[in-house]
């Protein structure tokens, strides 16, 4: 398995089971009420935006694959959030290449990423196609 890096990535030599970079993050009541108020969520305050939680696969994602590919035809996110980040949880993020295929001339690359928290319990998982 390989870890993959944005500005190595080539969709030849990407394989299931490659994985991304790792990203942590850690909440506070401060960096919740400012990501609530950036989004305009502030009637749910005391949780993690579901907005920033996407950002935040975003970023992870970016780090694995050119971040202007997130934006090309044929690239998609959809993320599944199963439980609020809180004030105190770190978070962390990780991802793996599921798959890839030839569609329409595009060559897609399609990652699972799973997101936790310092206890262990899964809070969201995502699909990203990444077209390269």
């Amino acid at each position: 398995m390989v870890r993959l890096w944005a500005p190595t990535a080539d969709f030849d030599a990407i394989a299931a089971g490659d994985t991304l970079p790792v990203v942590i993050k850690w909440e506070t009541d401060e960096s919740i009420r400012r990501y609530a108020a950036r989004h305009g969520d502030s009637d749910n305050d005391d949780a993690l935006p579901r907005q920033t939680l996407a950002d935040y696969i975003v970023e992870l994602i970016g780090k694995g694959f050119p971040p202007e590919r997130l934006d090309t035809a044929g690239s998609s996110l959809d993320v599944e959030q199963m439980q609020p980040v809180r004030a105190n949880d770190t978070i962390s993020l990780s991802g793996q290449v599921t798959g890839k295929t030839t569609s329409d001339g595009r060559r897609l690359v399609h990652c699972a990423v799973t997101v936790e928290n310092d206890r262990g319990e899964t809070v969201a998982v995502a699909r990203a196609v990444i077209s390269l």
